[in-house]
């Protein structure tokens, strides 16, 4: 029996065993077994491991940013932000670090910072329909409406069947009171709508054009009364 026992201590101090990834010294390893930590949502255990995989190596990108990402999934923002810009001051042009900064200034409904982080990583990856859309929301979030719009317009020219893209435009030049440019998205988001068998998509837009039609006519004075409080 004590030969049995020692022999399966020996199998869980080997790192390429899985039971032995926490004991390994090895920081991808244990990158690794902090990644399994943080799936079961182990967050303090994880964030030891790490910690144990930056003794080894202080250098290590890979470590600081799934502490960023351990630290967001915990809601513990400003060491989540540590974690990133420490992953960043070693790697600058490290895209999944730069992206989890700016997700995190998002939550934080910092749209300033987070959209000067995407627009970062945006030099980076210019073709990422998935950035250059958390970008648009940004600038749709701080009503910066010439930006949002345009980069809801670079989405389109990479994906022209974008028809979140499109939904979005509607509330964009409605916003404006773009009223044509406004139901020609419509137009677009219902044809795409009906192509892809998406009912909500098609609700959607039929919504926004009734909306639009009881606001395109009013006069600027009718505009505030119904758009502002205390409304009618």
């Amino acid at each position: 029996m004590f030969l049995l026992l020692a022999g399966c201590n020996n199998n869980s101090a080997n790192p390429d065993k899985p039971e032995g990834l926490a004991y390994s010294r090895e920081p991808k390893i244990l990158i690794e077994s902090a990644t399994e930590k943080q799936r079961i949502g182990a967050f303090d255990e994880a964030i030891e491991i790490l910690n144990q995989a930056l003794k080894q190596d202080p250098g290590s990108v890979a470590a600081y940013y799934r502490m960023g990402l351990v630290y967001g999934e915990a809601d513990r923002r400003e060491r989540a932000i540590e974690s990133f810009k420490k992953a960043l001051e070693i790697e600058p042009d490290h895209l999944p670090a730069r992206i989890g900064l700016g997700e995190i200034y998002s939550k934080m409904t910092r749209n300033d910072l987070a959209v000067a982080e995407f627009l970062k990583a945006e030099s980076l990856q210019p073709s990422d329909t998935e950035l250059l859309f958390k970008i648009a929301l940004e600038y749709w979030y701080d009503q910066k409406l010439q930006q949002a719009g345009e980069y809801y317009q670079k989405i389109l020219a990479i994906n022209p069947n974008h028809i979140q893209a499109h939904l979005n435009l509607i509330s964009v030049h409605e916003k404006m009171k773009n009223w044509e440019k406004a139901i020609e998205e419509i137009e677009i988001s219902k044809r795409l709508g009906r192509e892809s068998n998406n009912d909500q998509a098609i609700a959607i837009a039929e919504r926004k054009l009734a909306f639009i039609k009881g606001r395109m006519d009013l006069t600027t004075k009718e505009y505030q009364r119904k758009t502002q409080p205390p409304f009618d």
